[in-house]
Order: structure tokens, then C-alpha cells, then sequence
């Protein structure tokens, strides 16, 4: 049987007891793979990805335990986390988000918990995912799931955990819709045609700024991106400061 090396740590892998990527590179499961959070999938993934995933999950569980654990046990308001499905814990007065696994030791007794932290205004959409699945019993059931993507974030940058229905999901849309200014309800309408207007107006002065040779062509155009992404997914910058802030606290 081929044996080949795993290209994080050396170790001697085999057909069994290592995994290949996306590059053809292989590294071990018995300690490198290990490294990885389930929800992270080797088959399309490079060896760099493998590396930015692994830094990922060695940073957001550092940043887990020095914030989000002290907040679990916060008795102010504003400071308590927002928890989804199993596995998500938001923290609105950090401007951070965790995707947490929690690996037992000898079925119950003793347990690791580990973390991909990210800023919530990296969040670039939550979509609701459902299957049709055979249970043990051999029944048909229905699956339902949240599917998170991320932008500016290096590793484990999509991802879907199960949520109970399609109810609980909603409820998640509309909590991050609300955090982040994009409420689709009626009494948000003129806000959102404001925001919209706003967007047009500076696009087209980009547009009007690059077509005469104007100085100033490309501040403008700048100022076109952040409104246009600022009608499409709301303002963030106060969630990137809080984010920042607290993310620099780690050590």
C-alpha cells in the first residue's frame, strides 16, 4: 500500500490514516486533521487553506475563552450572548461571533471546546438550507439548516449548522437584519429608500467625476462602494471598532 508524508507535521500517512486535499497534498487524522473543526471540508481544500484554518481555530478558541466564556456568566443585559442552534453564540457588545465545537473525553466526563471567532460585520449572508434525509428507522425527515458565509476571512469562511425549523431560522435572519439596519418590514421602508437614494447619488457623481478627469475621481468612486454596500448590507462600522477592540485584548 502507497505511503505518503503529511505536509503539516511528516508523519508516515497511508490510505487510512491520512487525507488528501484539493492540491494533492496529504495531511495526518490522527493529529493535524484534529486540528480542524468538523463543519471544515478537506476535499476542496488546499494545503494553505488547511494552514489558515488551523491558525483560525488557534486564535477564535483563545478569543473564546478570554471573552465569550466570562460573558456567558455576564448578569448585564447588553453584554449577554445571543446563542443559535448548538453552536453559535453572537455578542452584540463585542462586535463578535463564534461557531463552537465541543469534543467529549470518555463519552461524557470531561470535554475541549474549540472556536472560529469572527466579526459580525464580516457576515456576508445567512441563508436558509432544508433535506430530505432517512432517519434509523429508515423515514423520511426534513433537515433544516443556516447556511453562514463570511468575507475577509482567511480558513473556515462558509459553513451551515442545523437549526430546529425554518422558524428558527427566521428568527436569526431577522435579529442580524435588525443589527444591521436592513429590516424588510414597512416602517423601515422610507430608511432603506433614503439609503437607496443616497447610494444613487453617489455613483452617479463617481461616474460624472471619472468621466471629466476630476481629482477627486477616486475618493468618489470610493465613496459609490460604501454607500452602495452600506444599502445592501448596512452600516458596520461600529460593529468593526467593537470587533477590533476586542479582538486586540487577546493574547
Amino acid at each position: 500500500m502507497a505511503k505518503n508524508v503529511c505536509a503539516i507535521c511528516g508523519a508516515e500517512v497511508n490510505l487510512f490514516s491520512g487525507q488528501q486535499l484539493a492540491d494533492k497534498n496529504y495531511i495526518c487524522r490522527k493529529v493535524c486533521a484534529k486540528k480542524c473543526l468538523k463543519n471544515f471540508d478537506f476535499v476542496p481544500a488546499t494545503l494553505d487553506e488547511v494552514r489558515s484554518h488551523i491558525e483560525q481555530v488557534e486564535k477564535g478558541t483563545k478569543a473564546w475563552n478570554q471573552i465569550f466564556i466570562p460573558l456567558q456568566k455576564t448578569k448585564v443585559k447588553e453584554e449577554k450572548l445571543k446563542r443559535f442552534g448548538s453552536d453559535i453564540y453572537v455578542s452584540p457588545s463585542t462586535g463578535l461571533m463564534a461557531l463552537v465545537e465541543t469534543r467529549y473525553k470518555f463519552i461524557v466526563f470531561g470535554k475541549s471546546q474549540f472556536a472560529c471567532v469572527y466579526r459580525i460585520a464580516d457576515l456576508a449572508a445567512y441563508e436558509y438550507e432544508q433535506e430530505k434525509v432517512k432517519n434509523s428507522e429508515g423515514k423520511e425527515e426534513t433537515k433544516h439548516y443556516c447556511h453562514l458565509f463570511f468575507h475577509n476571512t482567511a480558513g473556515l469562511y462558509d459553513f451551515r449548522f442545523n437549526v430546529s425549523n425554518s422558524l428558527e431560522y427566521k428568527k436569526l435572519a431577522e435579529y442580524f437584519d435588525k443589527m444591521f439596519g436592513i429590516e424588510k418590514t414597512l416602517g423601515n421602508a422610507m430608511n432603506n429608500a433614503k439609503k437607496q437614494w443616497a447610494a444613487i447619488k453617489d455613483v452617479a457623481g463617481a461616474v460624472k467625476a471619472a468621466a471629466s478627469g476630476a481629482e477627486d475621481a477616486e475618493a468618489k468612486a470610493a465613496q459609490a462602494a460604501e454607500s452602495v454596500g452600506n444599502y445592501l448590507e448596512g452600516d458596520r462600522t461600529e460593529l468593526i471598532a467593537k470587533a477590533d477592540a476586542a479582538l486586540a485584548t487577546v493574547k
